[in-house]
């Protein structure tokens, strides 16, 4: 029996992220007061989409978090703040409604799990007793406890899908890093076997879609009167 492709991808190392360019788990502090910290360092890798902060706070601790947008070296940001300003760390029931938050903890001090891709952010809407709502980037809205931290801003790199990839090269190299697979074969050019949609018995795939200028009203679906081009 011929192995579908998906499952011979599954065997090979070359589709796996490349980890040479993780330096790091993403975490944030556990500690149940407030601190200072100071960003000693922007690190860019290209394993990320967004910089990564390199945050040492007064207690020792050192950790790395997705970069806000106006990050600095230098910067001073704080944990358990009660200023809800770019870069600081804040407990959900302390964070003003409507604020711009992203590394959104799901369970306390798991050290942030949502929104961390250059350029997003969560709003949030309502706070009740024990939890609070949040819309994420998707446009889903979650429930979140209300002892879960987040940090208040955007994040940054948010141009980064601004400029196009001109060449199928730099795609290559990009989704290389990732460790995805690409350029994606389309569902209904496969086998039958490694997909649903593949194999040879799909003539309607190629059914024309054109219709005359002169069809009645009802006719008129899909290309009207479509001029020739090329040769």
């Amino acid at each position: 029996m011929k192995v579908p492709r998906v499952r011979r991808r599954g065997k090979s190392r070359i589709f796996q992220a490349n980890k040479i360019g993780a330096i790091g788990k993403i975490d944030m502090p556990k500690s149940s007061t407030p601190l200072n910290g100071k960003i000693k360092d922007i690190i860019h890798n290209h394993y990320f989409t967004a910089p990564l902060i390199e945050v040492i706070y007064e207690n020792g601790e050192k950790f790395l978090m997705p970069a806000f947008e106006g990050a600095y070296v230098g910067q001073i940001v704080q944990y358990l703040s009660k200023e809800a300003k770019d870069g600081n760390i804040m407990k959900l029931r302390d964070i003003p409604l409507s604020s711009h938050i992203y590394n959104i903890e799901t369970i306390p001090n798991d050290g942030g799990k949502l929104v961390r891709a250059g350029g997003s952010f969560a709003i949030l809407l309502e706070k009740s007793d024990s939890e609070a709502i949040v819309q994420l980037p998707s446009g889903k809205i979650k429930k979140i406890n209300l002892e879960c931290k987040a940090i208040i801003g955007n994040v940054a790199n948010g141009g980064r899908v601004d400029k196009p990839f001109y060449k199928a090269g730099n795609k290559y190299y990009a989704m290389k890093a990732k460790g995805r697979y690409w350029p994606i074969t389309a569902a209904v050019a496969m086998n039958a076997y490694e997909h649903r949609m593949g194999g040879k018995r799909r003539s309607t795939q190629h059914a024309k879609k054109v219709s005359a200028k002169n069809s009645p009203p009802g006719a008129k679906v899909g290309t009207i009167g479509p001029k020739k081009t090329g040769r």
